[in-house]
């Protein structure tokens, strides 16, 4: 996500059930994946003998997926979740890795999420605006892959079309008062604040906080919007940098 301070050198396992993930977000998968490091395994858990996991056998070799087949006799209603979860504490203990993206909207990865991140490892949560705010919440960053493919569908539409109409993904509220707090609190003495700084401490507070979730294309556009805030540009011999403050008078008065 462009205007945030990120890492791109951390070596990342991908683990996407199947069973409760689109194949059409995998582009959107791959693409936050990757901007955040290196994806250096990739695997999706799912009953590939199935009708219903056409689409995915589809894009496996193109995304260079290892598929992880859950057989009928074993299968119950959770044991691509049970697959998935073991390998993900195999490979806390197998592989050099910095972080681990699970892929899905099952609140049942809510405590493997929060095991992971006790062994001192990043998680990448990846799902739809329906998931839980416990699951959400035991992530470091979380992505709704629908709301980030409306924004997609929306930005190569230029003329809307008579076609059907389809229930979109609604977009959740700017959280405002956060954005407002993250800015304080990452100010300097001065009350002015770095942008990627900025966005680096909602992210910690919020880990479903992205811009696009609200319409925006990056963090820069969003705050072009805010009513409370104002921004300079800071040039120096390192390039420049975006910085940002609370208006005086938006700030509640002292009594």
């Amino acid at each position: 996500m462009a205007d945030i301070d990120q890492t791109s050198n951390k070596k990342l396992a991908l683990l996407i059930d199947a069973d409760n993930v689109r194949a059409t977000f995998l582009p959107i998968i791959i693409r936050e994946a990757s901007a955040i490091g290196t994806i250096v395994v990739r695997r999706v858990y799912g009953h590939f003998a199935s009708a219903t996991m056409a689409s995915w056998q589809k894009v496996l070799h193109d995304y260079a997926l290892t598929p992880v087949h859950v057989p009928p006799a074993s299968r119950g209603k959770n044991a691509s979740d049970m697959r998935l979860a073991i390998e993900a504490m195999d490979l806390l203990h197998q592989k050099n890795l910095q972080g681990i993206c699970i892929a899905s909207s099952d609140s049942d990865f809510t405590s493997l999420a929060s095991r992971i991140r006790e062994d001192g490892l990043e998680v990448i949560g990846f799902g739809e605006k329906k998931t839980t705010a416990p699951y959400v919440a035991a992530c470091d960053r979380f992505f709704y892959c629908d709301l980030l493919l409306e924004q997609e569908k929306e930005k190569k539409t230029e003329k809307p079309e008579k076609t059907r109409k389809v229930a979109k993904p609604a977009r959740p509220p700017l959280p405002t008062g956060e954005i407002y707090d993250a800015v304080e609190d990452a100010s300097a003495d001065d009350g002015w604040a770095r942008l990627g700084t900025v966005g680096q401490v909602l992210i910690k507070r919020m880990p479903d906080f992205d811009p696009r979730n609200y319409g925006y294309r990056k963090l820069s556009d969003l705050f072009a919007d805010l009513k409370g805030v104002e921004s300079r540009r800071l040039e120096s011999t390192n390039g420049s940098a975006l910085l940002v403050r609370r208006r005086p008078s938006a700030k509640p008065s002292s009594a």
